[in-house]
């Protein structure tokens, strides 16, 4: 851990002795920063609770761009940084669990960030690399993680304080999840908040000013719709009948329609059917010709910030005669709008708290 702090308190000094920023004006000011994480591994399954008792710790360091010109902000009436971070974790079980490297995107609506004292929420969805995964043989507790890349799921909230013109430091909780999405198993997923404490270094200081927001969202058309193709893979798992490890195709397509009820809200509802490549296979391993497709109904939030949406759908079977999984499940999704109309992005789908599939969207918007 020394030697993170060693980097950590370093960083300052090295920035602190570079060049001021000399972008034009109309440039997004440019940010970079570093937060040291501590926490603690939920234990949401009987079956690793044995190797949950452990204390993640790591370093992260992010750049950031602030959006806070009145380009960025009419529609939404917020004050945005978009950045990338990359952060290592180390979980405290070096035998079982390791490390993980991460890479992810982020949006980070800031609240009142006219003020000294101000907060954000962020949100952002990246890949990780993790040193230790199952094994049979050599790691068989390791239930959490099966593939050596697999995708993190970020949800994060923070407190800043503006030092100078140039710094600001923060306090923060991140609540991370890193899952494979199913694509091969075992994948129970890891969910393991951390509090967080860093600094930001502001290349070319600028006063915020209160976000300039019009009201021409509620002259716009209110209802909305969007149709998506989908394509994901998921491994059906080698056995002794079957000794090769199959990759499976789960292709569809998902149709939602919802109306914004706020600046940055909306509900939506909508319909999805998929085959489900990964059922198919298994399924005719087992001499079994029901079908493999899925439909259900969904229901939910979208969160609207310019050319991103996040949506959070709660799903119901209404066609599945496989049966293989619950009857209810959740998606969690990330999207950018490229253009008026197309949307291309990816969902997380989970039963309750096991991660099922990530998949790949593209689609058009009305």
């Amino acid at each position: 851990m020394g030697r993170y702090l060693f980097i950590f308190f370093l960083l300052p000094l090295y920035l602190s002795a570079q060049p001021a920023d000399t972008l034009a004006p109309e440039r997004a000011p440019f940010l970079v920063g570093a937060r040291l994480h501590a926490g603690f591994i939920i234990p949401h399954s009987r079956d690793i609770a044995q190797v949950s008792n452990s204390h993640p710790f790591g370093v992260e360091f992010n750049v950031q761009w602030l959006m806070a010109q009145e380009k960025h902000t009419r529609e939404s009436g917020i004050i945005t940084k978009r950045g990338f971070l990359v952060h290592y974790i180390n979980y405290d079980h070096p035998e079982v669990l390791g490390y993980c490297l991460s890479l992810a995107p982020y949006i980070e609506p800031l609240i009142r960030p006219d003020r000294r004292l101000y907060g954000a929420i962020q949100m952002g969805l990246g890949v990780s690399y993790l040193s230790k995964v199952y094994d049979k043989d050599t790691n068989p507790n390791n239930l959490f993680f099966s593939t050596h890349i697999s995708f993190l799921l970020l949800t994060n909230a923070y407190l800043y304080f503006k030092v100078n013109p140039h710094w600001d430091v923060s306090l923060g909780f991140n609540y991370n999840h890193i899952s494979n999405g199913g694509m091969r198993n075992p994948n129970k997923g890891m969910n393991f908040p951390t509090w967080n404490a860093g600094a930001a270094y502001h290349f070319r200081p600028m006063t915020i000013r209160r976000a300039y927001k019009n009201k021409n969202w509620k002259n716009s058309p209110r209802n909305y719709a969007y149709i998506h193709a989908v394509g994901t893979i998921k491994t059906a798992e080698a056995t002794d009948a079957f000794p090769v490890n199959k990759p499976c195709w789960q292709l569809g397509g998902i149709a939602i329609v919802g109306r914004r009820v706020g600046r940055m809200s909306a509900l939506a509802a909508g319909t999805e059917w998929i085959h489900d490549g990964w059922a198919r296979e298994v399924l005719d391993r087992a001499g079994d010709n029901t079908s493999a497709l899925k439909g259900g109904i969904l229901f939910g939030h979208e969160l609207l910030t310019g050319k991103v949406r996040f949506t959070v759908h709660l799903g119901a079977y209404v066609y599945n005669p496989s049966r293989n999984t619950d009857a209810v499940y959740q998606r969690y999704g990330l999207f950018y709008r490229a253009g008026r109309h197309v949307q291309f992005g990816t969902t997380l789908k989970a039963h309750r708290h096991v991660a099922d599939v990530f998949d790949i969207r593209v689609g058009w918007l009305w």
